[in-house]
């Protein structure tokens, strides 16, 4: 697919498929001049049914969380014809071709390149003054021992405020890569959340027992 494609299929602008194409290299996709080859279920794709799943999730007038993780993202970009307002700390949503019925709203602080994730006090802070209805939230890793983790420090505190501030579902977005996964810093707990979306590789085991701890596991078909 040529650039522009990569643009339109995933209703981002054309720049930030151009920033980001050096990091899809690494994510099951083939780099070529002026645009790229997906193989078969790459992370991407696997990635981008799940963001289709959880905006079938989000309702007419909610308030919801988005974290500054791709897959949350994209989810996005995935919602038409529905009013509600999204509050992230994704600095990239700025780039996003959305539908304008969305309300979107940047909750600032320090922000940190080339991910553009906005944290420190000012986004803690913000985030919590609103209750929101959902949240989605992407993660580094998912595991029954440690919980939800991230590779940044920085996010923690941030990923915290959306889980304690959010009053009816909280969803986490992740694909096979994550689950089972540890990374260094822990965001929260297994017990914080109702919804696990993820793919058809996703451990059988590990979504059986998200299940026993009555969580909903819902798996997106790429």
């Amino acid at each position: 697919m040529s650039i522009q494609e990569l643009a339109e299929h995933f209703n981002v602008s054309a720049l930030t498929i151009r920033r980001d194409i050096t990091q899809l290299a690494k994510e099951g996709v083939q780099r070529y001049h002026g645009g790229a080859r997906f193989s078969s279920n790459s992370t991407m794709q696997r990635q981008l049914a799940i963001a289709k799943v959880a905006a079938r999730r989000i309702r007419d007038n909610d308030i919801v969380f988005i974290n500054s993780s791709s897959t949350a993202l994209l989810v996005l970009s995935q919602i038409e014809n529905k009013y509600f307002t999204a509050i992230t700390n994704n600095g990239k949503a700025l780039s996003l071709s959305i539908d304008p019925r969305i309300h979107l709203i940047l909750c600032g602080g320090d922000i940190s390149f080339p991910k553009e994730a906005l944290t420190g006090e000012f986004a803690t802070s913000n985030v919590s003054k609103v209750t929101a209805t959902r949240c989605i939230m992407g993660i580094s890793g998912i595991s029954t021992d440690v919980g939800l983790s991230t590779e940044n420090l920085a996010e923690v505190a941030v990923n915290k405020a959306m889980l304690s501030h959010t009053a009816k579902e909280k969803i986490i977005v992740a694909d096979s890569s994550k689950i089972n996964h540890k990374s260094a810093f822990s965001s929260g707990d297994l017990s914080d959340i109702d919804t696990l979306i993820t793919d058809s590789q996703a451990d059988s085991d590990f979504v059986e027992q998200l299940q026993q701890m009555g969580i909903n596991v819902i798996i997106a078909e790429a």
